[in-house]
């Protein structure tokens, strides 16, 4: 008899034991939603911040009224903010302000759009009162307003916009504008980039937002860094480590809430010459986990809907045309496949099953939920000191002998660190997505399968079990 079969037996007669009979916990269900929608109702900007990534050059596309009336059909599947979505992005990478159609694009968003809806602009283009009122007056949840500096020179120099009174009087009557009319507003929030340009300037920055504006906090961030034309500029901008250390201790010590995504210059070198933290052979193992990390990724369930009615995602990364005619339906398929290849990648068909030895350890479920797909189910675990906590296969095994092996992601879990009482980076978090469909059961046994160093799997074996209807 097989190691499996006998597991097999002793689940079945574990169940069967009145006195120790395992619990069966039913998914909590969920309805599948996109985390996040993004669109740019047009392809270009009125300024060129020296930081920004994108190349503009690409022909000017103003989306029209029709496309934008698609587009909304998808804002039902996307998860509000208060339950941990990030939105429906109304502009993304581009300045919306400057689409002739903004203001009438603006106005078409239906009122679910004050849980989820965000834009960013600039701020630069010019603007009247009625203009400002149309904004502060719409159905959207926050107003994110970049701030880069207040002095018309070094304003100027970083965006490339000859503009300056534009921006500061459009500061002046949205400030006008709140204080005058008796509306319920959005939130606001100041973005600014931290350059070598206006880091004297920060300090005021914050304190000029929070004195003229109702705002919900201030962000600073230093520039983004990837493969692209201006990445040499914005590298050159990055402060030396006692540099970003005193202005962050000088924003701590505000009286304001102030959101710091800040890296100094000697973080970045140390970021870009890192090695490898895990120095995995190149076995179907990793190259399975690699598909999977896509699906892990921060921005998977983010759909980016262009200006020119095309959609692309992170599954397949091709434009698509959204379809005019049935857009409800277009959202909700796009949205099913994603889900799908999520849970088709986490399958694991071709798992060795090895001896193995069991292992004493911790295990706890945070999340165990369900949609029309998968079960999703995670997690962390406290395993000993010999264990490869980076290279993990959860098992489920059933009632009635239906064995299905699943990929899982590796996440650190310092709060189960401290919790435990264990060292930095110990305790190893999991997450794996089970695809219903395939499932022959509906009552399973959950095992954690790490590597072991004696070329053997430990297994962890979780308490109680799942019942999948």
């Amino acid at each position: 008899m097989s190691i499996l079969n006998q597991y097999i037996d002793k689940f079945k007669d574990k169940i069967s034991k009145k006195d120790n009979k395992i619990e069966f916990v039913r998914p909590q269900k969920e309805k599948m939603k996109y985390d996040a929608v993004n669109i740019d109702t047009n392809n270009t900007c009125n300024q060129r911040c020296r930081f920004c990534f994108t190349p503009f050059d690409e022909k000017p596309v103003n989306m029209d009224l029709d496309t934008f009336k698609a587009v909304l059909k998808v804002l039902p599947l996307v998860k509000d903010q208060a339950i941990g979505g990030f939105g429906f992005y109304f502009s993304c990478i581009y300045e919306p302000t400057i689409n002739p159609l903004f203001i009438e694009c603006l106005k078409l968003l239906p009122p679910i759009g004050k849980n989820k809806c965000f834009l960013t602009t600039n701020l630069a283009r010019p603007m009247d009162e009625e203009f400002i009122k149309d904004i502060l007056s719409s159905n959207i949840h926050l107003i994110n307003i970049s701030i880069e500096s207040l002095n018309p020179k070094k304003f100027e120099e970083i965006t490339k916009n000859n503009k300056f009174n534009h921006y500061k009087n459009n500061l002046d009557t949205l400030e006008k504008v709140i204080n005058e009319n008796n509306i319920n507003i959005p939130n606001l929030r100041f973005i600014t980039i931290l350059l070598k340009e206006n880091k004297d300037e920060i300090i005021d920055l914050v304190k000029y937002a929070y004195n003229h504006f109702p705002i919900e906090s201030f962000e600073i961030r230093t520039p983004y860094i990837d493969y692209y034309e201006n990445m040499g500029w914005n590298k050159e901008q990055f402060l030396s480590k006692k540099e970003t250390d005193e202005i962050k201790s000088q924003l701590n010590g505000l009286d304001y809430h102030v959101d710091m995504c800040i890296q100094s210059f000697d973080e970045l070198v140390e970021f870009e010459n890192r090695d490898n933290v895990l120095n995995v052979d190149s076995d179907s193992y990793q190259s399975d986990v690699n598909n999977f990390e896509i699906v892990e990724a921060y921005e998977y369930l983010f759909l980016r809907i262009n200006s020119d009615g095309t959609c692309v995602d992170k599954k397949n990364n091709v434009n698509e045309k959204i379809s005019l005619e049935n857009p409800e339906k277009f959202f909700k398929d796009k949205l099913f496949e994603l889900y799908e290849y999520r849970a088709e990648v986490t399958a694991c068909l071709d798992y060795d099953e090895k001896s193995q030895i069991f292992g004493e350890g911790f295990i706890s479920v945070d999340k165990l939920s369900e949609n029309d797909v998968y079960v999703e189910l995670s997690g962390w675990c406290c395993p000993d000191r010999k264990i490869n906590i980076n290279k993990l296969i959860i098992r489920l095994t059933g009632l009635n002998g239906d064995v299905k092996y699943y990929y899982s992601s590796t996440k650190e879990r310092f709060d189960a660190d401290k919790a435990k009482g264990k060292e930095k980076g110990w305790c190893g978090g999991f997450t794996t997505y089970i695809d219903k469909s395939k499932l022959k059961d509906n009552k399973y046994c959950i095992d954690l399968i790490y590597e072991y160093a004696s070329n053997k799997n430990v297994l962890y074996r979780l308490e109680n079990g799942i019942l999948i209807d």
